[in-house]
């Protein structure tokens, strides 16, 4: 089974290193799980498909 990277931060985390709100990051977050790019946990992002996030990211 391969691993996947995981990132510990929260939201409001990721949203002041974004520079955005706590908001916008769940929104975006939410819809990039939906797309199954990542698993959202408590505390803890999962990246499930690194190639499509980073072609998604640009």
């Amino acid at each position: 089974m391969a691993s996947h990277p995981q990132v510990a931060l929260t939201h409001e985390q990721v949203a002041a290193l974004a520079g955005t709100s706590r908001e916008t990051v769940t929104k975006v977050l939410r819809d990039l799980a939906d797309r199954g790019l990542l698993r959202l946990g408590r505390g803890r992002i999962t990246v499930l498909d690194p190639d499509r996030l980073r072609d998604e990211g640009g």
